[in-house]
């Protein structure tokens, strides 16, 4: 059963990389939602978010019975979408802090990103890559300072107690992630939310896997990759296991490596 399990879950992690929403809904409805009951919290929550990324009303109403029938087994921020956090919220009231309420972290996130989105703009222009990514480096030392005080302040554990919309979560993990030049602080965040126990388990593994890699070692889940300038296409850095990976990339709720390997290339 448990390999059943496993493979219909895969095959819908295909889908939502490869295929359209409707296509995955289609499948999520007849494929994992009569074992929904049989999957722990996190992959409860992703079959919800799998099943309403068609946007249908239908999909909706069942997403919201149920997560009013398991949002006990759910974390908040496995759910990934504003819809289904709204849903989750209206079962498990979130505690409100009036304080951490005024920080605006899609402000946060959005200053994170915003030089990362021009990297593939100017791919073929070395020299205006060369400055986007100084003003990269720049604004990440910035959003780290902010991030550390805020930490200082109230800790992290308060923060995503509070953390009613799973903003700061987000925020938190990308500004942590993109820490290559301060692997310290990523480390303490990363050691962190390792004792919370509800994290995103996705992005546990992104945070362990650059860890490693910028400690010069193998990495464990293969969340990495490197562009191979012979083959022309994305390949991962050095994994630990590699007869185990699909494995142990499932319990961390990410799709098989060869399917990640081929939605990365379709980006390119």
């Amino acid at each position: 059963m448990k390999l059943n399990l496993m493979n219909e879950m895969q095959q819908a992690d295909s889908l939502s990389l490869l295929s359209d929403n409707e296509t995955l809904s289609n499948y999520t409805r007849r494929k994992l939602i009569p074992l929904f009951h049989l999957y722990d919290g996190s992959k409860k929550a992703k079959i919800l978010k799998y099943l309403t990324k068609s946007k249908e009303k239908d999909n909706f109403l069942l997403a919201e019975e149920l997560l009013g029938e398991n949002y006990k087994d759910i974390n908040r921020c496995d759910l990934a979408t504003i819809e289904l956090i709204s849903y989750y919220n209206q079962n498990s009231k979130c505690s409100y802090n009036t304080e951490l309420s005024q920080i605006n972290w899609n402000k946060i996130y959005e200053d994170d990103q915003i030089y990362r989105r021009l990297f593939d703009k100017y791919s073929n222009n070395p020299r205006k890559l060369d400055s986007v990514a100084h003003l990269a480096i720049k604004q990440d030392s910035l959003n780290r300072k902010l991030i550390k005080f805020l930490i200082k302040k109230h800790t992290l554990n308060k923060i995503l107690d509070y953390d009613c919309d799973c903003s700061a979560s987000k925020s938190i993990f990308f500004i942590a992630q993109h820490s290559d030049r301060d692997v310290n602080f990523r480390k303490e965040v990363m050691d962190n939310i390792l004792k919370l126990n509800s994290y995103p388990l996705d992005n546990i593994a992104y945070l362990i896997d650059r860890q490693l890699m910028n400690e010069n070692k193998k990495q464990k889940f293969g969340t990495q990759l490197k562009f191979n300038v012979d083959t022309n296409k994305f390949g991962s850095y050095p994994i630990e296991d590699m007869k185990n990976i699909d494995s142990l990339r499932y319990e961390y709720n990410l799709p098989k490596l060869s399917v990640y390997l081929k939605y990365a290339n379709k980006l390119r």
